[in-house]
């Protein structure tokens, strides 16, 4: 099921073109930036955009001009598992893993200071669950995070599905961003 789900929405999301893309990213962005949490929070882990994603870039370069600091992921392919590197300047990255951007010199950050995460995701439902590419590498990695940092996922509304099911490894988002609404996910806990 997870499949079917994973390949109908990719379908969708890579179909996605120019001007109503941008206008869908900068709502997005827009809710985000303005979330009580996010304004407190000092280190922030982004999500590189890839295959019709909602675009971070914009949102890193400005968060980046707010003193901040900001994480990226680093997929440790051999280990099967997120390494999380500070960036300065977007110029600091290169196709890494999986063709994600990566630091072309990563400086492994200590995760305990993380105190706010967007995760990626393919597809979303309102209870938090999440399907990604299923590689498990930020399942494994959100599991080793303090109970208090709030993980966020940012999606187009057609990404909300009715129901995803849940194994016993995934890790559920407190709330999805869609550039219609702020989702609180009625199961959000870690």
């Amino acid at each position: 099921m997870k499949d079917m789900i994973r390949r109908e929405i990719l379908a969708k999301r890579t179909s996605q073109k120019g001007a109503v893309k941008l206008a869908k990213d900068a709502m997005i962005k827009e809710k985000l930036l303005s979330l009580p949490e996010f304004r407190d929070s000092k280190v922030i882990l982004f999500y590189m955009s890839i295959r019709g994603e909602v675009k971070t870039d914009s949102m890193i370069s400005e968060v980046l001009q707010t003193g901040k600091k900001v994480l990226v992921p680093v997929a440790d392919v051999k280990n099967r598992r997120l390494l999380i590197s500070e960036i300065h300047d977007l110029n600091e990255l290169s196709p890494g893993s999986f063709g994600i951007p990566e630091p072309k010199q990563p400086h492994e950050f200590p995760v305990d200071k993380i105190d706010f995460v967007i995760v990626p995701g393919i597809a979303f439902d309102r209870n938090g669950n999440r399907i990604g590419y299923g590689t498990g590498f930020y399942d494994r990695f959100l599991k080793t995070l303090k109970k208090t940092v709030p993980f966020i996922a940012l999606a187009y509304d057609f990404q909300i599905v009715p129901e995803i099911p849940k194994d016993e490894m995934d890790v559920r988002v407190g709330k999805i961003i869609t550039e219609k609404e702020v989702i609180e996910c009625a199961a959000g806990m870690k």
